[in-house]
C-alpha cells in the first residue's frame, strides 16, 4: 500500500489533506485516483488507513477509515546514534540504514580527523531529513527518526544526559560491550574513518561514556555505523 506523511494528524477530524511534495507524488508520480486506499502516518508513531476522496491541482483530500498498526513496530530501546560525518554519499547510506534499524535520533558529528566542518554539515540537513523520511516510508516505520543539528563530538558528549547508558565505540583502548539490564534508551557514538584522537577519548571517559572496542576487525566508517547499530538492536532491542 502507498504510504504518505502528514505531520500532526488529528484522527478525530476524520480528514487528511496532502499538500506539497506528498500531493505531487500522489497526483503526478503515482497518478492515484479518487476511491483508492492509501496509508498516512504522522511521524510520531500513528498511521491511518485512508480513502482518497479528491485529488486537485494543489492538494488531495482523504477520508480516514481507521487507525492501523504500522508495518514496522518501534524497538523497546530508543537508540540515539551520533556518527562522525564522512564525505560523499556514504553518509546518506548510514542515515538510511539507521532509520531501517530503528534509531530514534541521529546527530551528525565533526571531530579532529573529520574532513568536514560544522558549516558543511549544516548545509546537508535538509537532504538528510528527506532521506530519513523516504526511508521511513519504505521500511514501514510511522515514527520519523529525528536528525539533530550537527555538533563537534566533544560538545556532543558533554551535552548528553547521564540518565541512560552511553557507549563510545572506538578502534582502540576500549573494553567489551557492557551488560545492561533492559535499557529503555542508549546513546551510541561512532567515530571517523581515521579514528579518535586522544583528547576525544579522554572527553568521553571524563563524562562517563563506556569505551567499547569490538574485536579486531577493521571496518569502513559506514560499515561500522550500520553493524554496531544492528548489534545494539540485537543485544538490547527487538532484532532477534
Amino acid at each position: 500500500m502507498r504510504r504518505f506523511y502528514v505531520p500532526e494528524i488529528d484522527g478525530s477530524i476524520g480528514v487528511v489533506t496532502l499538500v506539497g511534495d506528498e500531493h505531487h507524488h500522489a497526483r503526478n508520480v503515482l497518478r492515484l485516483e479518487a476511491g483508492e486506499e492509501v496509508s498516512v502516518f504522522d511521524g510520531r508513531g500513528h498511521e491511518f488507513l485512508c480513502r482518497i476522496e479528491k485529488i486537485g491541482k494543489k492538494d488531495a483530500r482523504l477520508t480516514i477509515i481507521r487507525e492501523i498498526e504500522p508495518a514496522a513496530p518501534e524497538s523497546p530501546v530508543a537508540i540515539d546514534l551520533a556518527s562522525v560525518a564522512i564525505p560523499g554519499d556514504k553518509y546518506d547510506l548510514i542515515i538510511q540504514k539507521a532509520v531501517e534499524l530503528g534509531v530514534v535520533s541521529f546527530t551528525p558529528l565533526t571531530s579532529a580527523r573529520c574532513e568536514l566542518k560544522l558549516k558543511d554539515l549544516a548545509k546537508k540537513l535538509t537532504r538528510w531529513r528527506r532521506i530519513a523520511l523516504d526511508a521511513s516510508k519504505q521500511c514501514g516505520r510511522a515514527r520519523l527518526m529525528e536528525i539533530q543539528d550537527p555538533k563537534d563530538v566533544k560538545e556532543f558528549v558533554t551535552s548528553c544526559s547521564n540518565d541512560h547508558p552511553r557507549i563510545y565505540f572506538s578502534e582502540r583502548d576500549g573494553g567489551k560491550l557492557p551488560e545492561i539490564d533492559s535499557p529503555s534508551r542508549i546513546t551510541a557514538v561512532i567515530g571517523p574513518k581515521g579514528g579518535w584522537d586522544d583528547a576525544e577519548l579522554d572527553a568521553a571517559r571524563d563524562v562517563g561514556f563506556a569505551l567499547v572496542t569490538l574485536g579486531g576487525r577493521i571496518m569502513r566508517a559506514e560499515t561500522a555505523a550500520i553493524s554496531l547499530t544492528a548489534i545494539l538492536q540485537h543485544r538490547f532491542g527487538d532484532l532477534n
